[in-house]
């Protein structure tokens, strides 16, 4: 499966009548993508860090279904011109990924989290690999994390040129705000990656903290039977 990831920030100035106009209006240029298998797009709940007002994630069969669907002249003049207009959108975070090291079975609802890294301090290709399996280890500890999945993506712009998209999915929010963030595991082992004391530092410390609410699982690997899944908070 090939996902899309946006991470949008809306200008400040936005009223709330416009807030909402906005995202109708994605909303409905997304759903008309053809050969959608499903997207999640729901406002970042509070607590997000560099992660904007909105999570907006796409799944196609492969990069070929994606890439039509992207460049059709449909979503050109609605989705993108959308996201491109500058005084309704203040930044964008954007990852694109074919599958990754993933585990677990979704909740039929929860939250989703998602976080961007670079690692861009001496990235060796084994300090790369160290990394990777000592994150796709967390759910062997953390076992409030129901599915997840490690990804190195395509396409990447924004704050940094990310190189890792790290998913998880969970039942709670104190799945993730306490069982996860406080585990031993996580910052006794993971955190040294991420801090400039330690020799291991591997990741900049620009990094986006994203998690929503969901009402359906979102990490899947195959195509799914029936109609893609949607999520939208209107």
């Amino acid at each position: 499966m090939y996902s899309v990831l946006k991470l949008i920030e809306l200008a400040p100035a936005l009223a709330a009548a416009e807030r909402s106009a906005f995202r109708a209006a994605l909303r409905a240029a997304t759903v008309a993508l053809p050969a959608l298998e499903g997207f999640l797009f729901e406002p970042t709940c509070p607590g997000s860090f560099n992660a904007g007002d909105l999570i907006w994630r796409t799944c196609f069969t492969d990069a070929d279904a994606a890439r039509r669907a992207l460049d059709g002249e449909r979503w050109r003049q609605e989705g993108e011109a959308l996201l491109g207009n500058g005084t309704q959108v203040r930044r964008l975070e954007q990852v694109a990924w074919t599958g990754g090291a993933c585990g677990g079975f979704s909740p039929a609802r929860g939250v989703y989290r998602v976080a961007l890294f670079c690692a861009n301090r001496a990235p060796r290709a084994e300090r790369l690999e160290c990394f990777a399996a000592e994150t796709c280890a967390m759910p062997q500890y953390i076992r409030s994390i129901r599915r997840w999945q490690l990804a190195t993506p395509h396409e990447a712009t924004g704050s940094r040129v990310w190189t890792h998209v790290w998913e998880q999915e969970y039942e709670t929010l104190a799945g993730l705000t306490g069982a996860y963030m406080m585990h031993p595991y996580h910052w006794a082992h993971v955190d040294r990656w991420f801090d400039p004391e330690w020799p291991e530092w591997l990741v900049d410390p620009v990094l986006c903290h994203a998690f929503c609410e969901t009402t359906a699982p979102v990490i899947f690997t195959r195509p799914r039977a029936g109609p893609p899944d949607h999520q939208d908070g209107e």
